[in-house]
């Protein structure tokens, strides 16, 4: 297990050119694409370093949000579920999006993106 702090209430990667690894294993990573008036919105917590999921520490959940309100939000098992979601949703390009995930240990991270 790590003995990285929790950084901040809520921690958001600056460069994404240049994570440490635990950022990487900790930071929301989104992907959008178009399909006709709606959106796909991918959510991925350990996309570049996997994110351990065990009892002791895992990915609790992982939620999205436009405007500072949750549009839909995942709960996530331990062992069980990764920490990997889709949703479609209806916005129209350019809306701001923010994933947020839980770690058990090291607490809130957030990402942004453009729908």
């Amino acid at each position: 297990m790590s003995n990285a702090p929790v950084l901040d209430p809520i921690n958001v990667v600056g460069d994404a050119g240049a994570t440490s690894e635990y950022e990487q294993k900790h930071a929301p990573d989104l992907e959008v694409a178009r399909e006709g008036g709606s959106v796909m919105v991918r959510v991925r917590v350990g996309r570049m370093t996997s994110h351990p999921n065990l009892p002791d520490h895992h990915i609790e959940w992982i939620a999205l949000s436009v405007g500072g309100s949750v549009i839909a939000r995942a709960e996530l098992s331990a062992v069980v579920a990764a920490p990997d979601v889709t949703w479609r949703v209806e916005l129209d390009p350019g809306t701001p999006l923010r994933a947020t995930a839980s770690c058990n240990l090291h607490g809130l991270w957030a990402a942004d993106t453009l729908a």
